[in-house]
């Protein structure tokens, strides 16, 4: 083992989001950081491909809760406006069913009210009562559950209060609580569908939940020009203004961890070794305690649900087309759907997908008069962490799937206006970017995996490890993964003074 001289104080694993979000709040905070990237790209999951002239990110292809990341800006001592120019996703989230119904949802409150009447075929409509009670619901969320490092049950329910635990829907599920306020199955099933990021049914998911439909609705969805990569390379660059370390192309191959169960820093592929005090990971929790600490501890990630794979597709499109920023594909059998992905592990033959076209937004993201379409579907994760996903063979077969739903739908997309294609299984999704058995969002976030009952943000056995993203709290998705780089450098704060 060849050992470098010099010490950071602390040493992060993966450039991710939450790392990049960490970094910002530990520099700010006079500590010395090093992140350590194995691709040679920062970002994570929210990546990206280049080819032929278009553009492509790889994973998040929205922005939702801006002044989450306006926060994050203004902790580097920036503002985020002087660095990006955001761009308002008015067409929302168009929702798309095989019987040829359509449900259009938009931060546009007389649209989406118009559309909602026509949903339940009357213009009085559950629309209000719904972002009423799911505006309370999202304040307390940020007031009182995510911007905490709270582990402890009891506290986190007094912090919360009966009346707030009973009003929040936690213990009904998904689908009930939209049923309070709408009658149109159209309705439900479109924001019910939002559990599937989430790793879960809406049958089973929290109520509590219902706050991410109303969260688009309430602040709108954004892209910045350039897409989603253009924020991480806005936060790289201030993460160098800063004198944060980054090795790219470096994957770490070992948490150093001594006897007294103390970090004492992390070794590359080479077998250089780095000596931190601090460690972050920001690979998947299941997959850093697997894979990166040598010494085994009582981990059972085995019994923990985990949010689903993904095969995506990105394709360069010879045509301008017009198509709705987002679009949603729901299958007729909807809550069989779910029974499979997440409890039968089946592959359902009726599969939902979700596509999302951002030259239509910027057409700087695609050469002139062509576009670009990136198309995500959801799969079942494999059994065992070590097996090999059995749908990597099944591209063709789901390709065809969609390109038949498009005609399904009289979207003017076949495979001959097709130019340029990529595309990554769950396999390559894992080992790409360290996921546990594929899982692309992390663990799921049923009832006893949210707050205090998650994964918490330190390790319980070993000293000075510490972790962020998807699988700690708060959970899934770019501002949730933002939000834990906060609660990283405030945990590690807190435990040195």
């Amino acid at each position: 083992m060849k050992e470098e001289s010099g010490s950071d104080r602390i040493g992060i694993i993966g450039g991710g989001m939450g790392s990049i979000s960490a970094a910002i709040h530990l520099i700010k905070n006079g500590f010395n950081v090093t992140i350590y990237e194995k691709n040679k790209n920062l970002g994570g999951r929210a990546n990206i491909i280049e080819e032929n002239g278009f553009r492509f990110d790889v994973g998040p292809s929205l922005l939702n809760y801006p002044w989450v990341f306006e926060e994050l800006f203004e902790a580097a001592g920036e503002n985020l406006n002087d660095h990006l120019d955001l761009i308002k996703i008015e067409t929302g989230v168009k929702f798309l069913w095989d019987d040829g119904e359509t449900f259009s949802v938009t931060s546009d409150y007389p649209s989406l009210s118009e559309e909602v009447s026509r949903l339940e075929n009357s213009n009085i409509n559950g629309i209000q009562s719904f972002l009423k009670i799911n505006s309370i619901r999202y304040k307390i969320a940020f007031e009182k559950l995510l911007n905490t490092n709270l582990n402890n049950p009891f506290k986190w329910g007094a912090r919360l209060g009966l009346r707030e635990l009973s009003s929040g829907s936690m213990f009904k599920s998904m689908y009930s609580d939209l049923n309070k306020h709408f009658k149109s199955k159209y309705i439900k099933e479109a924001f019910g569908s939002y559990a599937m990021y989430l790793g879960g049914s809406p049958y089973k998911i929290p109520g509590f939940f219902s706050i991410l439909p109303y969260g688009e609705i309430a602040y709108g969805l954004w892209m910045p020009k350039g897409g989603i990569y253009s924020l991480i390379e806005k936060l790289e660059s201030l993460l160098i203004k800063n004198n944060v370390s980054i090795k790219k192309n470096y994957e770490i191959s070992e948490i150093v961890v001594n006897q007294k169960n103390e970090v004492k820093g992390v070794i590359n592929n080479n077998g250089n070794f780095h000596p931190h005090k601090f460690v972050i990971s920001n690979v998947d929790l299941a997959t850093t305690h697997e894979k990166l600490i040598k010494k085994k501890y009582a981990q059972d990630f085995e019994k923990v649900q985990m949010t689903p794979s993904v095969m995506t597709f990105y394709w360069g499109i010879k045509k301008e087309t017009k198509f709705p920023h987002h679009m949603i594909f729901l299958p007729n059998d909807y809550k069989s759907c779910f029974e499979d992905l997440f409890y039968n592990k089946e592959f359902s033959e009726d599969m939902p997908f979700y596509t999302s076209s951002p030259s239509t937004s910027d057409s700087s993201l695609s050469p002139k008069g062509k576009s670009t379409m990136f198309v995500l579907v959801p799969l079942p994760i494999t059994e065992k962490n070590n097996q090999e996903n059995i749908y990597s063979k099944d591209i063709n077969k789901i390709r065809d799937k969609i390109l038949k739903k498009f005609n399904k739908h009289n979207i003017d997309l076949s495979k001959k206006d097709i130019e340029f294609e990529k595309v990554l299984t769950p396999d390559e999704w894992k080992n790409k970017f360290g996921l546990y058995k594929t899982s692309a969002f992390g663990s799921s976030h049923n009832l006893f995996n949210i707050g205090p009952f998650r994964h918490r943000n330190k390790s319980s056995n070993i000293e000075g490890l510490y972790f962020v993203g998807a699988s700690t709290n708060p959970g899934t998705g770019l501002p949730m993964v933002t939000i834990s780089g906060k609660l990283v450098s405030e945990r590690i704060k807190s435990d040195i003074s």
